[in-house]
């Protein structure tokens, strides 16, 4: 869930959007621990992850930090920081807290030893600018690592073109949302760009059956997305048919048996000098 104004998140608010972020954690929270653990988390850390959404990420990182480490998730959207807090409880989480916040004016309490977060350098105007700002709560030696999509990495295997079409509708609507559909590509730039030194860089991509997670992700996003798909004249609502579209993906992909792709998601990450 992105962390600025309620208009530049272009996937929308509604309990459809919150579901969407359920099953997309589904398929990605064991790839974005692995990444964070790349990055350098460790337990004992305190940690910062901005725009955490139902807090699958902020999750992830507590159980990297353990009981001895920290994790301050922080979004604007009440109504997500209320299935977060209620996810953590679920959990018995004890090591991480959720507060709201607007991008890039928090006002967050202490240093911390990690600034994290996955999926929100896309929906923001300027990721330079916002992340050189938020590492002002990084002490010296900390790290910055952010995780976000190469769209266009979506694929069938065999090919499937419902799937294939679905994609770029997708990457389509977050273009006309002023959004880049492959960001994770850009992160390494954008942590240079802020002053952070030699990046490192990783990629994870989830996969799945015909009957899947992997293409309920896909048609949800093209539910989240259908109104600016109709704004832009990329697609009408009786071209994607939504409440069919994942019934007939899946019997699409049955048909050739096809593997799933969804999004690859690639982290990048440096220390804050």
């Amino acid at each position: 869930m992105a962390d600025t104004d309620t208009t530049s998140y272009v996937m929308g608010s509604s309990p459809e959007e919150s579901d969407r972020l359920g099953v997309q954690a589904s398929l990605y929270d064991g790839h974005t621990e692995h990444l964070l653990r790349a990055a350098g988390l460790r337990e004992g850390m305190r940690v910062l992850d901005v725009g955490c959404g139902t807090g699958e990420v902020s999750l992830a990182a507590a159980r990297v930090v353990g009981s001895s480490g920290r994790v301050l998730g922080v979004d604007m959207d009440p109504g997500v920081l209320r299935r977060a807090r209620a996810n953590a409880a679920a959990g018995s989480f004890t090591n991480v807290t959720f507060e709201q916040g607007v991008l890039p004016d928090l006002e967050v309490g202490g240093s911390f030893d990690a600034l994290v977060g996955r999926l929100i350098l896309i929906h923001l105007d300027d990721p330079v600018s916002t992340v050189k700002d938020l590492t002002r709560f990084v002490r010296r030696g900390g790290v910055v690592t952010f995780q976000d999509f190469n769209i266009s990495r979506t694929r069938a295997v065999p090919a499937v073109p419902l799937v294939t079409e679905t994609v770029e509708w997708i990457s389509a609507a977050l273009r006309e949302g002023g959004r880049n559909p492959e960001m994770g590509e850009q992160l390494a730039e954008v942590l240079r760009l802020s002053g952070l030194p030699d990046p490192s860089v990783a990629a994870a991509a989830p996969a799945g059956g015909p009957d899947s997670a992997a293409v309920t992700l896909i048609a949800e996003s093209a539910r989240s997305l259908l109104p600016v798909m109709e704004r832009g004249g990329i697609a009408t609502a009786e071209e994607v048919n939504i409440d069919t579209l994942r019934e007939r993906m899946a019997r699409a992909c049955q048909e050739v048996r096809a593997t799933v792709y969804v999004p690859e998601l690639v982290a990048a990450w440096a220390p804050v000098p």
